[in-house]
């Protein structure tokens, strides 16, 4: 393509840094929107009347200052600037008031008042029984032996994750522990695969510790196995990154067949598996991470915040048999050791079978918003877990995602739509997230899914309309 970017320029400074704020303007100013594919260095350079060494300057500051994405043998791609990608949830909360918007847009659980009670009454318990390693422990990096030795007997027993206690770290809450997975095997400039749509957090990873990260198709159940096997034969990737539980944003779930087919994959290819298993706690037990079945490829990641409480940020990085000493310096480097006072409560909930006991609490609530949702947004496209934490709406030919989102703030409601979620830059999906669990008042939350059903059932406003 061919772009101006003469009006931006300025006298001012070297001619590399000129450019980039010129492209930095032309992006605010929308000349240049997210997903546009840039020209080539020499492209940019003869029209310009520059060097392409100039050009390739720019183009690094411009990547250095978060504006465009450089994808080896795909050329130089517009990002999305960061308050219209990140989802809403990502900013400053309002405070709470009648008139705060109602949130239908963060990954959250439902947390009901007894939560609160819970969490008082176990650390009532633990100011008189704490030892005193709870304050002063510092090692071992990968957390104290009693927490890792009740988190491994439960990780195989409840979600059948197979491992030995030396091979589990503790670490804080799923982001770290993938963040420590990833470190571990994937190095700058390496090839991830992951689902089309995945979770943000991962993609964010990928710009952070500078790997590449290619989109692999899905339907219902999530990763397609006989597209994963396609990618791994032409892109012969370091690692797959993959969700089998609750999808991020889709809710798409394997079944056991699903899994034992992408395990071959992955092991007919001998390619390292980081499982993304956040969400398992939301599922009744029965559903047998992808880990299990190649244990020697495989890392899987988990916490109790999505089952629990938001704020317990207790997260278990189960290992490989001989990676624990890869993993540790990652471990020291980012945080030294988790949190132990995080894991002293974890693992009194974990002993006495609260942990189980909110899960189950949790997937009942769940379900009763679920059923709300369905009666609600009857006769709309949708697909949601019964126990999930979202539902991912189609939209009616009228609207557009973008165009949604906002007209759905402005009538109070904070939505979610697809664009956080795209590993590739592609037309987006005609479709929402609408998290089920973020308002603790079913109340409101039945009212702010009224509100959406009322704008999907109205034309656009005016100046919304558009053509396909």
């Amino acid at each position: 393509m061919t772009i101006d970017l003469s009006r931006y320029l300025t006298d001012s400074g070297p001619k590399y840094l000129a450019i980039a704020r010129a492209l930095s303007e032309a992006i605010r100013q929308g000349e240049l929107p997210p997903s546009t594919r840039l020209p080539t260095h020499r492209e940019l350079a003869e029209v310009m009347g520059i060097s392409v060494q100039t050009v390739s300057r720019a183009y690094a500051q411009a990547e250095k200052m978060g504006l465009v994405q450089a994808r080896t043998g795909s050329g130089t791609w517009v990002n999305a600037l960061d308050d219209s990608r990140d989802s809403a949830y990502l900013r400053k909360p309002e405070p709470r008031h009648e008139d705060a918007l109602i949130d239908l847009s963060i990954a959250h659980p439902v947390c009901p008042p007894g939560h609160h009670l819970r969490f008082r009454e176990t650390l009532a318990q633990l100011a008189e029984q704490a030892s005193p390693d709870i304050i002063t422990a510092n090692r071992p990096i990968a957390g104290l032996p009693h927490h890792r030795e009740r988190a491994s007997q439960w990780l195989t027993q409840r979600l059948g994750v197979p491992g030995e206690p030396d091979e589990r770290i503790l670490c804080n809450g799923a982001a770290h522990g993938l963040l420590l997975a990833v470190a571990t095997i994937v190095q700058h400039g390496d090839l991830v695969l992951t689902e089309a749509l995945t979770d943000h957090g991962l993609i964010a990873l990928s710009r952070t510790l500078g790997f590449q990260l290619r989109g692999v198709a899905i339907d219902e159940q999530g990763v397609l196995p006989e597209a994963l096997d396609m990618a791994c034969r032409r892109f012969k990737p370091r690692a797959v990154c993959l969700t089998p539980t609750q999808l991020n944003p889709t809710g798409a779930t394997m079944t056991q067949e699903r899994r034992d087919a992408v395990a071959e994959v992955l092991e007919r290819h001998a390619v390292w598996l980081i499982e993304d298993d956040v969400l398992a706690l939301l599922e009744p037990p029965g559903l047998t991470p992808l880990t299990a079945r190649v244990p020697h490829l495989g890392f899987h990641v988990t916490s109790l915040t999505k089952a629990t409480m938001p704020g317990l940020r207790a997260g278990y990085l189960s290992v490989p048999r001989g990676q624990l000493h890869h993993t540790l310096p990652r471990m020291r480097a980012t945080t030294w050791m988790a949190t132990p006072l995080i894991f002293e409560i974890a693992d009194a909930w974990l002993a006495d079978g609260t942990v189980d006991e909110m899960a189950a609490e949790q997937r009942h609530l769940l379900a009763e918003r679920q059923r709300l949702a369905s009666r609600l947004l009857s006769g709309h496209e949708r697909t949601a877990r019964a126990t999930g934490m979202h539902v991912w709406l189609g939209l009616p030919t009228a609207w557009r995602t973008e165009e949604l989102q906002q007209q759905a703030e402005q009538e109070g409601v904070a939505i979610t739509t697809a664009v956080p979620f795209m590993v590739e830059q592609t037309a987006a999906p005609r479709r929402v997230r609408v998290s089920v669990g973020a308002e603790p008042d079913i109340e409101r939350f039945e009212e702010g899914l009224q509100r959406l059903v009322n704008l999907l059932g109205e034309a656009p406003p005016p100046m919304m309309q558009f053509v396909y």
